[in-house]
């Protein structure tokens, strides 16, 4: 079924000023919710709250958990305790933790008094896990069998808790004690005999996470084992949760944004762009803009030691530009290759002599073309530089381009040791090691050879 947007804005604003109640649940039983989502986002508030009490509490509860945080604040803010208490039972628990983790204080509050006892239970016990873990993710809505279950039992109990479970395709079985024993999926339950208990159908072989453990890591999980869905335990392997894959697509989406943000040093940010206030802006790059800016003094001092150097060889300042971007570029690509790799799980801070070794390989090469390409360049278009100064200016591209890859490659590792985010040590921070270094060098040649 074509699934696309079949209404505009206007249209829907349209039924919903002549209170066209009728078409509206068609509309949106009909088309897309998170497409519809997207038009409810641009609705103003009185027309949003007319098709939250006008559609059915299923639809209007996938609607909510697809608005933006500022739209839902705004919500519910304008609900009543009823429709808040409403709300709250149509959603799973980790779409309500979502977006109370984005809410004041004061509508939070708001949230809790107009929540069951039990709800304010989960919910609590939700908010206390830490943030990025694999327990501030999880949904406690799933399906729970007992080992002693026979199929028939089985399906009742699917039939029963599938309502509320976030899927029913997989069925944790655990023991009285609510221990993890095993799974088993709806194809299995469905092939097997009737009178078979679950025990001999169930998969022991589980892969499963603990509340504590980090969701980048659970992340990587889902992509070595082609998950869809993953346990939860707490330190005594009691089931406490499950983590589905749409909640991991959300986790990737924000770490590579995190990481982005601290590759071009800027202090991550969990609003969108055109949601975020300048000042916002502002103070999550002025920071590192200082620290870049003043430890920029030392590429200046280098400069100010060969002062006179450059102006008995005035030639020698043309290329300071070209050199200090060749060595940032050729220090900026490794550092990006390890530092994906590192987040990927892909290398380990042990490789780091493999890494050294393939580095030093890659950069006997680029430098050599980049050295080479260099020198008939000055020869066939800068025919006012002499040989020397060429050779010069050649040999230090060969020099940095390799100190440069063997800085950028080193640093992530580094920081990967010492338990800071290996994204830190790239673009801009090692962009003014590795210009201070090319200048050292580029003076250095000069000295011994010019002068």
């Amino acid at each position: 079924m074509d699934t696309s947007i079949m209404i505009t804005l206007q249209e829907l604003k349209e039924l919903i000023w002549h209170k066209k109640i009728g078409q509206l649940r068609e509309v949106f039983e009909e088309y897309n919710i998170v497409d519809m989502s997207e038009l409810v986002g641009e609705l103003t508030l009185q027309e949003a709250l007319f098709l939250f009490k006008t559609l059915k509490k299923d639809i209007t509860s996938q609607i909510f958990a697809y608005l933006s945080h500022d739209k839902q604040e705004e919500l519910i803010q304008a609900f009543t305790g009823p429709q808040i208490k409403e709300m709250l039972d149509a959603l799973y628990d980790d779409d309500i933790i979502e977006f109370i983790e984005e809410m004041p204080a004061n509508i939070v509050h708001h949230i809790l008094q107009n929540a069951s006892p039990q709800q304010r239970v989960e919910i609590n016990q939700l908010l206390s896990y830490e943030e990025n873990s694999a327990g501030s993710i999880m949904s406690t809505n799933f399906v729970v069998l007992k080992e002693t279950d026979t199929v028939p039992v089985a399906f009742r109990k699917i039939k029963e808790q599938g309502s509320t479970a976030e899927t029913i395709h997989y069925c944790y079985i655990t023991d009285e004690r609510k221990v993890l024993r095993g799974v088993v999926t709806l194809r299995n339950l469905l092939l097997s005999d009737q009178t078979e208990p679950v025990s001999e159908i169930m998969n022991t072989d589980l892969v499963y996470v603990k509340t504590t453990d980090d969701q980048e890591d659970v992340a990587k999980l889902f992509e070595k084992y082609d998950l869809t869905v993953i346990p939860v335990v707490n330190d005594d392997k009691c089931l406490i949760g499950i983590v589905t894959v749409d909640d991991i697509i959300d986790v990737i989406h924000e770490e590579a944004t995190e990481d982005i943000h601290k590759m071009s040093a800027i202090t991550p940010m969990d609003k969108t762009y055109l949601d975020t206030s300048v000042l916002e802006m502002a103070k999550s790059r002025i920071l590192w803009l200082l620290i870049l800016m003043i430890s920029a003094t030392f590429t200046g001092q280098i400069m100010a030691n060969y002062e006179a150097m450059l102006q008995a060889n005035v030639a020698l300042s043309i290329f300071i530009p070209m050199l200090m971007d060749a060595a940032g570029n050729a220090g900026n690509q490794a550092s990006t290759m390890v530092i994906r790799a590192l987040a990927t799980g892909e290398l380990k801070t042990s490789d780091m002599m493999k890494i050294w070794w393939k580095e030093i390989r890659i950069a006997l090469l680029c430098g050599m073309i980049m050295g080479g390409v260099n020198f008939l360049r000055i020869l066939l278009f800068m025919g006012t530089v002499d040989m020397k100064t060429s050779l010069i200016v050649s040999l230090t591209v060969f020099v940095t381009v390799g100190m440069a890859k063997l800085v950028g490659c080193t640093l992530p590792v580094i920081a990967q040791k010492l338990k800071f985010d290996p994204a830190v040590m790239a673009g801009p921070l090692i962009t003014t090691v590795v210009d201070a270094l090319s200048l050292f060098v580029y003076f250095q040649l000069a000295t011994r050879f010019l002068l």
